[in-house]
């Protein structure tokens, strides 16, 4: 029982790897998602500007 407690305290290679790699991953994902919505809102701006201009006209 004791020799799996220190094995469980000290994660192996492998392990602190494939964690770091899904940190990674998100936050990957989470500055894609964040790319994906500023491009948005600044579309969505543009599109309000043009509409404006087309109703000043």
């Amino acid at each position: 029982m004791a020799k799996t407690a220190t094995k469980t305290a000290e994660p192996s290679r492998l392990t602190q790897s494939r964690v770091a790699n899904m940190t990674a991953g998100r936050a990957k994902k989470q500055a894609k998602k964040e790319k994906l919505k500023a491009a948005l809102q600044a579309r969505a701006a543009h599109a309000r500007a043009a509409r404006k201009a087309i109703q000043a006209n």
